[in-house]
């Protein structure tokens, strides 16, 4: 329900800052990309923590995680009256990690530190501090609050499952245990640090990233600016759809919309599309209904689908997009991802 107002609250921002008239006009265009992209990265913060997937490690960098982590908790923090510091050392070594995974971790760092200081009528600071370990080949991060403190006891069993210090109804008791359990299975630790009236210190150790991990941070170099194609765009909400051909033809690109699968296979049978986007979840005929279909019509158009779907929690949707092999993307979308996707359908490139 959030993902489609916001490909096109996203979409069409990002259009109209690339399409600049009066200077008044660029200063509202960019307030309102800076807000539907932090909208569009606390959707995929949000996805990706509830999904729970296995780890997918890869080169990361640790000032991304930590920003990821606060595009959540901003908001709790300010209206708390808690203010916040940031010293992030200059050029630390890549990690090699889930991303999602640890901005759950940190996420969960600063939401426990945001409450433990909600009794305290004093200072409330939040301090978050990171820095490169040489001899260790570690990356530390030290996240600490002006809290009451944490007892000796509490302590000792502070990341046992179920165990909380907080009242009753506002804590599970898994927050911490789930972060030590990644922070581990990462190869690092966390330690506690604190005592009564003193404030709490969260220690996290993550291990660097290798040489030969980080020389996979630098992707495919970019390619060019494509031909010209004809693209039929499938979804049933119509300005998601025409927000998605508005990118394409921005690019040159001739597109059309239509809002079924049923109406897709319609348009098909009356002439060739270079690349068909579509949409999983629709009406009458679904995304994975018109991709059968044309398995069955003509395998060889199969080569040219993509997906755009605000729906990858679902099993079934989860299920088919692995089952099929297909490129997609996941609402809500930014005008560089459509082209990107494009790109990877170019005719010709898409059957090799």
């Amino acid at each position: 329900e959030l993902n489609n107002p916001l490909s096109i609250l996203v979409g069409q921002a990002q259009l109209l800052q690339e399409r600049p008239t009066q200077q008044e006009t660029v200063k509202r265009a960019d307030r309102i990309v800076m807000a539907a992209d932090r909208c569009a990265r606390i959707v995929r913060t949000f996805l990706a923590m509830a999904r729970q997937e296995p780890s997918d490690p890869a080169p990361v960098e640790l000032a991304q995680i930590i920003d990821s982590a606060l595009e959540v908790t901003t908001y709790g923090l300010r209206s708390s009256g808690i203010e916040l510091e940031i010293k992030i050392a200059d050029q630390l070594p890549l990690l090699m990690a889930d991303a999602d995974q640890l901005v759950q971790v940190f996420t969960n760092l600063i939401v426990n530190a945001e409450h433990a200081m909600q009794e305290v009528d004093e200072r409330r600071s939040l301090n978050i501090q990171a820095r490169h370990l040489s001899d260790s080949g570690e990356v530390e991060v030290r996240v600490s609050d002006t809290g009451r403190g944490i007892s000796n006891e509490a302590i000792n069993r502070i990341f046992e499952p179920l165990y909380t210090t907080k009242g009753g109804g506002t804590g599970t008791g898994m927050g911490l245990a789930l972060c030590h359990r990644i922070i581990v299975s990462h190869g690092g630790s966390i330690e506690l640090d604190s005592r009564l009236g003193n404030g709490a210190a969260f220690l996290v150790r993550l291990p660097c990233a290798g040489v030969d991990d980080t020389a996979q941070v630098s992707g495919p170099e970019a390619s060019s600016k494509p031909s010209a194609f004809s693209i039929l765009v499938v979804d049933d909400e119509r300005d998601v759809g025409e927000t998605i051909a508005d990118i394409l033809e921005s690019d040159g690109h001739q597109a059309e919309v239509v809002g079924s699968g049923k109406q897709a296979l319609a348009r098909l049978g009356e002439r060739r599309f270079d690349v068909i986007l579509s949409d999983v979840r629709m009406p009458e005929l679904d995304g994975p209904s018109l991709y059968r279909e044309l398995q069955q019509l003509d395998p060889e158009l199969t080569n040219r689908v993509a997906f755009i779907t605000g729906d990858t929690l679902s099993p079934r949707v989860r299920e088919f997009l692995d089952t099929c092999g297909r490129p997609y993307l996941e609402k809500p979308i930014l005008p560089q991802d459509v082209r990107d996707l494009v790109a990877l359908l170019m005719p010709g490139e898409a059957e090799s």
